[in-house]
């Protein structure tokens, strides 16, 4: 009479196949979660970035120009930038602010506004605001596009009573492989430019 059990390799061949399949299936599920971690990042990133580029193209789209001889409104340097704008409301634009964008001590893009008066009044002035728009960032650069001696170039500096025609911003993260494009915003009414 024959026993129709397993044999002692018979066990051990299975074993060892429950054990390979195991440990694919295992990798296989760290792949897919860290795949999944990584356009989860992306994904944060993006959505950074583009709070970033909305709220500074935002400001400098709708950046004023400065009434009959006034003085200039829009001033910038390579790591700052001021500028009296437009912030939007429920029917369009109708709040004009004095903005300005940089980064702080704490690696922080951030953007302090007030609301701008265009006369000089006895009142106290408005309270400071102050938004974060990123964290974790190392530097912002601006640079600017318009008349200098008679020509158009780039210029890290902008002090002009006129609007630059091109505001260049590129802002670099503390975080290796985290990147935003650059930004390439032209304010809409830099054609009042006179010089």
């Amino acid at each position: 009479m024959r026993d129709d059990g397993f044999t002692l390799l018979e066990i051990l061949v299975v074993t060892v196949v429950f054990g390979l399949l195991s440990v694919a299936l295992w990798e296989g599920i760290g792949v897919g979660t860290h795949g999944w971690s990584m356009a989860e990042h992306r994904h944060d990133d993006e959505i950074s970035g583009q709070g970033i580029e909305d709220a500074l193209r935002r400001l400098i789209e709708r950046a004023d120009v400065p009434d009959n001889g006034g003085a200039g409104k829009f001033s910038g340097q390579e790591d700052r930038l001021r500028v009296i704008s437009w912030l939007p409301e429920k029917n369009g634009y109708e709040k004009e602010v004095e903005a300005a964008f940089g980064v702080g001590a704490h690696h922080e893009l951030v953007v302090r506004w007030q609301p701008y008066r265009r006369a000089i009044c006895a009142e106290q002035p408005d309270a400071l605001h102050e938004e974060i728009l990123a964290r974790g960032v190392s530097s912002i650069e601006f640079s600017y596009y318009g008349l200098q001696g008679g020509r158009h170039v780039w210029q890290s500096v902008w002090n002009s009573p006129n609007l630059p025609l091109l505001v260049r911003v590129q802002v670099r993260f503390l975080a290796p492989g985290k990147s935003w494009p650059t930004m390439m915003i032209r304010p809409l009414l830099s054609g009042a430019e006179t010089g």
